[in-house]
């Protein structure tokens, strides 16, 4: 593709500001993986009468999405390093705007997992392609806040999903919207986002680490200076060419010596990520709501948006902090802070409380989630790799990711009839999360590293000592 207009010759003092925009660009892939992930949220008290599904149709639909995010992440390491992380983004809205267009017009169940599976591939892809692209244009003092704009943007997705959901859920109730139209319109929706991220995503520049790769070096430089200013981007220049001197990375090469233990980190990441309870809570609000007492659906679909108004709020939060603390910290106390939230839902349902103290103890949930656990995954397991190897690495991690993603969406209506009928509640599905945390924790205390304040280089190099 040719060059973009907005790259001019570069400043000496770069921009914080050019920077921002950039990353915020490309933080728009989480924003449509948040609204896609999160419109069968919405919609699934409605969709599920419609379609008339079983206990295990239904688990699977919910779960449909995630086997394109399993698969997707297997297209990014071609992809990505064929056509660049910017294309590779603009084939992921191509998919998502397919998704929304296929999900919202279906009368059997079969074509709507069809399209659900499609989007699920774009999420997939945007999944490794975004924190890529934004870990590799960020200064190293920035790319903590940069790199979590991603998760930012998928948590404001997520609420402006809901958001819509819980409007077109009321307009059902007062009786102006059928209950058929509700969910069609809902998937549909996604078209708009998906037009805006496609215009955006030409009005800013290539990857400079890929740029260099191909050897279109001056372009690469121009860009880094016009982020960074012209000293640092000699200074970055000088160490991508040391890291792209070494033979091209294989897939090999991911399991010797340090970039093994490298890789082990960012899969027992990815791992967490969605392991830990939230992912699980996430996808059943709604539901999980209704057995806490909230019958209609407008209620259930509004306690859900609460939720995603504290995931936003805290999210934000991490955005402050682990430029300050370092990664290692936070993802250490929010693994303790989801042991007791996790144990505090257990005996929730367990007791059959309902009403407001529900709500209280979902929101409890969320917090450590989008303090740490939820977004440092997202951001580290693009800044443990070198260039040669990244786009391979994070395949691999993002994989991992889907496949808990998947784990936790199918297994909740299954789990939870089996704890049901062993001890009377929902508590057993919270039991289970909590051994995961215990892990979690103990990985944050003996195994993970801090790349606070590191260029990516140094990181790479860091690994290479360990051979």
């Amino acid at each position: 593709m040719a060059n973009t207009p907005d790259i001019d010759h570069a400043s000496t003092e770069g921009s914080t500001r050019y920077a921002f925009v950039v990353a915020l660009v490309a933080a728009f892939g989480g924003f449509l993986f948040g609204y896609d992930l999160h419109v069968i949220t919405g919609g699934q008290l409605f969709w599920k009468p419609y379609f008339k599904l079983t206990e295990g149709a239904y688990a699977f639909a919910m779960a449909s999405a995630m086997i394109g995010c399993m698969f997707g992440p297997s297209l990014g390491p071609w992809l990505i390093d064929r056509i660049g992380r910017r294309s590779t983004l603009m084939f992921c809205a191509v998919l998502f705007g397919a998704s929304a267009i296929g999900t919202a017009l279906p009368d059997n169940i079969f074509t709507f997992n069809v399209f659900r599976i499609v989007g699920g591939l774009a999420i997939g892809l945007a999944s490794v392609a975004s924190p890529m692209y934004i870990a590799e244009i960020a200064p190293a003092r920035l790319r903590g806040r940069l790199g979590l704009m991603f998760q930012v943007a998928v948590t404001i997705g997520s609420t402006c999903s809901i958001l819509f959901c819980w409007w077109l859920s009321l307009l059902a109730e007062q009786g102006s919207i059928n209950s058929e139209s509700v969910w069609r319109i809902m998937f549909g929706s996604e078209l708009v986002p998906v037009v805006v991220f496609l215009f955006l995503l030409f009005l800013v520049p290539r990857s400079p680490r890929w740029l260099a790769e191909m050897g279109r070096v001056e372009e690469a430089e121009q860009i880094l200076a016009k982020i960074d200013g012209s000293h640092a981007a000699r200074q970055a220049m000088v160490e991508i060419h040391e890291d792209l001197k070494q033979e091209e990375g294989s897939w090999g090469e991911l399991f010797k010596g340090g970039f093994k233990l490298a890789l082990i980190c960012a899969c027992l990441l990815a791992l967490f990520n969605n392991l830990t309870g939230w992912s699980g809570v996430a996808y059943y609000m709604p539901e999980i709501f209704k057995r806490g007492g909230y019958d209609a659906p407008s209620q259930a679909i509004f306690n859900a948006l609460i939720l995603n108004v504290f995931n936003l709020v805290f999210t934000l939060i991490c955005v402050s902090l682990v430029d300050k603390f370092g990664r290692k910290p936070l993802w250490i106390w929010t693994s303790v802070m989801m042991i007791g939230a996790l144990m505090f839902d257990a005996v929730a349902f367990h007791l059959a409380w309902t009403g407001p103290v529900i709500v209280l103890v979902i929101v409890l949930t969320t917090i450590p989630h989008h303090l740490g656990l939820g977004p440092l995954p997202w951001l580290m397991q693009s800044e443990l790799f070198p260039t040669r190897l990244r786009a391979k690495g994070v395949c691999i991690s993002t994989t991992i990711v889907w496949i808990g993603g998947f784990l936790s969406a199918y297994l909740f209506p299954i789990v939870a009839e089996w704890s049901e009928q062993l001890v009377g509640s929902i508590s057993l599905f919270f039991i289970v999360f909590i051994v995961m945390c215990v892990l979690s924790l103990l990985f944050g205390l003996m195994l993970m590293p801090e790349t606070k304040n590191r260029t990516l280089e140094e990181i790479a190099a860091s690994w290479q000592k360990r051979r």
